[in-house]
């Protein structure tokens, strides 16, 4: 897949920091420590995860278990189980009112009123008034009052789960459905169901691109036996415009849950929504936009806009407003506005566009409108659109006749186009690793700058438009082991056009090797966040994780990263996804925190005792971070309850990089050489790992 642009891919890390996480996280601690607030009595208590319709649950108090039973914060319930929820401040009662059903539950009290009837609470387990991290929350039973409002609760021991889900339910027919604009997978249930999904990009592997939608709650029980396998699988070859095969199973263990697979032919957008009057989950292939930012790329203000899959668009320049309609896709978000007022742009709105006269009524199209300041004029504007992201510059071109782009983990090229056929001059520098570039200025017009590629082949191309006046001097300083050749055909053309190949990378031992990093938190789960500087953990997880990808790129794996950008990947997804794509290991990536702030140091996390070399890994890792960070030594530990290390069906090992409650390790993490370091540090200790175990 041509990989247009790679080097602007690597700016959207630093965009993408700046995005707010509304202060929620999601919790690594086994246990926390509370106050009774009857008492104010303190309580090591175990942390509960929580599942509801398949989606996790993510809130700035984690549910708990006390007393053998579950506790939720009851925003939890006026939240996620849409009822009303009041609080008695005389009487100390919460009060959690539907259409149909009010729940009085007194702090303190074992007995509940339900519609007027008293009942008293299992095991005598009564609401709380919880102190956690400085704040005290109503917590209330989880099992009693999800019950209560309809839902069912299921309890995953092995990793402290609890899941919220509708009623049981059966899947009774899977069919395919090319009739409409964009094709739809059409699901039969007995009555509504939820579900949770995740797209898995296997082709940037070598894999198989996939759609990944489970069905919580669900048992499946198809009719039609020509779809079924002697196991029980279903299995549907389509093999019509984009899906090829449709599959689905059964899980073998509780919580049920249904897992369809759509096999695609390319990267796709979808959306799924559930319709009650025909009993029907659909599944419709259809792109979408899921953010819009503004920031600046290269010394040029710019309006990106991010969609799920490779964009089409039309473009309308307007008095003072540059109009982008991303067609055939929905917009994820509400509509909204962006307040920018900063250099020509004054705002920025995207909403669902209702269709006018320029479409037809049907389309589906997301509108982004660039209000710009009087009398900036649109030549100033350039629009281009690189594999799932469209730019708009405004006030500058800076990458307007020059494509780089990756064909392979070893193989980039790069494509100049001049105004008219004309003479060039390279060299190569063998001492500096180094093709020199002379394009005459008459002939094409550049911006002078440094674009920062540093992936497998080419570190950087330097366009320096200021030392001549008859020449641009462009410098592209190669990674160790690439070679160049010129495509071009000859010194006088209109388009030059290099091949870089890195040898070292087509033959490195580890080419087939496959590990998945999985950056933590994400989204709105910031994780911990640093008492003096309030970086998040989200932010240092995701740019070393990115450094360390490009790292071991150079080393000639292949690389997964379960997100890529700021958004929120669901706790049993993250495994999921190396366990479909049949990763040789997988790399968990996170900074620590903890109330006392003295502590500090690094530590690696691994579930133990199940044959797969986890704590192995875990040690080889932790000896390359303590000599790579010069940090205390915190050893590594045991955590058989954490979902990521433990549902992953090869070698895995959890980071933790260090305290953001410790002010100096905070400082560290905030600093981009450190994050550097961390990703060299967490390389030494993937390579020993597989050296000197896995491929001795």
């Amino acid at each position: 897949m041509k990989k247009t642009l790679s080097l602007i891919l690597v700016i959207i890390v630093f965009m993408s920091m700046t995005i707010s996480s509304f202060g929620m996280k999601k919790f690594e601690k086994e246990s926390l420590q509370i106050i009774d607030g009857s008492n104010n009595k303190e309580y090591d208590v175990p942390t509960v995860n929580l599942i509801m319709g398949g989606r996790d649950i993510i809130s700035d108090v984690p549910g708990m278990l006390f007393n053998s039973r579950t506790l939720v914060p009851v925003r939890f319930i006026s939240e996620n189980l849409g009822a009303q929820v009041k609080w008695n401040q005389e009487s100390k009662e919460a009060i959690i009112k539907t259409d149909t059903k009010e729940i009085i539950l007194k702090i303190d009290s074992p007995k509940v009123f339900v519609n007027g009837t008293e009942h008293t609470l299992p095991d005598n387990v009564p609401a709380k008034l919880i102190g956690y991290d400085g704040n005290y929350r109503t917590m209330v039973p989880l099992r009693f009052v999800s019950e209560q409002l309809g839902m069912e609760v299921g309890w995953i021991g092995e990793t402290m789960t609890a899941t919220i889900d509708k009623p049981l339910q059966k899947i009774k027919d899977i069919t395919y459905d090319g009739s409409d604009k964009f094709p739809e997978i059409v699901i039969k249930t007995t009555g509504e169901v939820d579900t949770s999904s995740f797209f898995l990009a296997g082709g940037e592997v070598g894999g198989d691109d996939r759609l990944v939608v489970d069905i919580p709650n669900t048992i499946l029980d198809i009719s039609d036996q020509s779809i079924l396998e002697e196991n029980g699988l279903v299995n549907i070859d389509v093999y019509s415009r984009e899906v090829k095969t449709i599959t689905a199973e059964q899980s073998g263990e509780k919580p049920l849950k249904t897992r369809v697979t759509v096999d695609v032919d390319r990267k796709k957008g979808h959306d799924i929504f559930y319709d009650k009057q025909k009993n029907e989950l659909r599944i419709k292939l259809i792109n979408s936009v899921k953010n819009v930012k503004v920031d600046e790329i290269y010394n040029v203000d710019t309006v990106l806009i991010q969609t799920e899959e490779a964009p089409a668009y039309n473009v309308m320049f307007l008095k003072d407003k540059v109009v982008v309609d991303v067609l055939d896709s929905l917009l994820k978000d509400d509509e909204d506005y962006i307040t920018v007022d900063k250099g020509v742009i004054e705002n920025v709105r995207f909403s669902q566009f209702t269709p006018d006269q320029n479409y037809e009524p049907d389309d589906k199209i997301t509108r982004v409108v660039v209000d710009l300041k009087d009398d900036t004029s649109m030549d100033n504007v350039y629009i281009q659109h690189a594999e799932n992201q469209i730019y708009v510059f405004v006030a500058g071109k800076p990458l307007d006749r020059i494509d780089y782009y990756k064909d392979d983990i070893n193989l980039a090229k790069l494509e100049i186009t001049a105004n008219t056929e004309g003479k060039y001059l390279k060299e190569y520098n063998r001492s500096k690793n180094e093709v020199q570039l002379k394009l005459p200025k008459d002939n094409i017009m550049l911006d002078g700058l440094k674009m920062d590629i540093d992936d497998s082949i080419v570190k950087y191309i330097d366009i320096d438009d200021k030392s001549s006046d008859k020449y641009y001097n462009i410098s592209i300083k190669l990674s160790e082991g690439t070679s160049f050749k010129d495509d071009s055909g000859s010194g006088i053309t209109d388009k030059i056009m290099f091949s870089f190949i890195n040898n070292k990378v087509k033959e490195s031992r580890y080419k087939d090797k496959l590990i998945v990093i999985d950056p933590g938190h994400g989204g709105y789960d910031s994780g911990a966040t640093g008492r003096i500087l309030n970086v998040k953990e989200k932010d240092v997880n995701l740019e070393v994780s990115l450094k360390l990808k490009k790292l071991l790129e150079n080393e000639g794996f292949k690389v997964y990263m379960t997100r890529d950008d700021d958004n929120y990947i669901g706790l049993y997804d993250r495994p999921a996804i190396a366990n479909e794509l049949g990763a040789d290991a997988f790399v968990s990536v996170h900074a620590n925190s903890a109330g006392n702030s003295s502590a500090q140091g690094v530590e690696v996390l691994y579930y133990p005792n199940d044959g797969r070399g986890n704590k192995t890994f875990a040690n080889i890792m932790q000896n390359a971070l303590v000599q790579g960070l010069n940090a205390r030594d915190r050893g590594i530990i045991q955590r058989p309850k954490l979902v990521v290390i433990r549902e992953t069906k090869m070698p895995a090992v959890l980071l933790e990089l260090g305290f953001l409650s410790n002010q100096r390790e905070e400082q560290l993490l905030s600093q981009e050489d450190y994050r550097q370091k961390c990703a060299e540090a967490a390389l030494k200790g993937i390579i020993k790992y597989f050296d000197t175990v896995l491929m001795k």
